[in-house]
């Protein structure tokens, strides 16, 4: 398996299970690691300068979003892209809880949760969106935040373990084809109406919004080619 050089992010230093998650993460999503390929631990320690122990700390990781396999006595796999009913599945999953979770923030939200939210839309409007894993990262990393600031915030630790569960969002990346996010606006406009609802302090209304938000996600994912 010939690997590409690491990402720039990913310096000498940089040694930590994150780091190697990091690189790891963006080959997948940039599909420098293609479906089924072998993830050879000696190989991409090598390859990355680190012992293997991070490697298979960051491959342990990544398998529970998924994104590789580890069949019995064959180590790991790089997983297949999950068809496009898969990942409308996710969305119809999070639609089961996320209008909850935004509903019982929304109720108990103060100014400084509202203001939290309110950056995270700040930063995707500002954000990148590619090319690549590397440029799209912080888009992402604000995206995922909105929606966990608003689990973290429900007053129900269980509501929040289960949203947290939730770590097959990153395969939705890895079928972009140009490896660019092409609905960052769309999404930046949903998320504000529901920071637009906690602001006003409309627990229904931000239940709403956050179900329009998915809804409209839903018919994005089912439309892509």
């Amino acid at each position: 398996m010939e690997l590409p050089d690491p990402p720039p992010f990913l310096n000498g230093r940089q040694v930590l299970t994150d780091g190697v998650h990091e690189a790891l993460l963006a080959m997948l999503v940039d599909g420098s690691l293609k479906p089924g390929e072998p993830l050879r631990t000696e190989a991409l320690a090598q390859q990355l300068q680190v012992s293997a122990t991070p490697v298979r700390e960051a491959l342990a990781r990544l398998e529970a979003t998924g994104m590789v396999r580890r069949l019995a006595r064959r180590g790991y796999r790089v997983a297949e892209l999950p068809t496009r009913e898969e990942m409308a599945q996710f969305v119809e999953l999070r639609l089961l809880l996320e209008p909850a979770n935004a509903e019982r923030a929304c109720a108990r939200a103060d100014d400084g949760l509202v203001a939290a939210l309110a950056q995270t839309v700040q930063t995707q409007r500002t954000a990148p969106t590619g090319p690549h894993y590397a440029n799209f990262k912080t888009f992402l990393q604000a995206d995922w935040a909105f929606h966990s600031l608003i689990a973290a915030n429900t007053g129900n630790p269980f509501l929040e373990q289960v949203f947290d569960s939730f770590n097959g969002y990153m395969q939705r990346y890895r079928a972009f084809d140009d490896h660019v996010i092409s609905d960052a606006h769309e999404s930046c406009a949903e998320h504000a109406a529901v920071v637009d609802a906690f602001r006003d302090h409309s627990p229904e209304r931000a239940a709403a919004a956050m179900r329009t938000h998915l809804e409209k996600l839903l018919e994005r994912v089912r439309a892509a080619r």
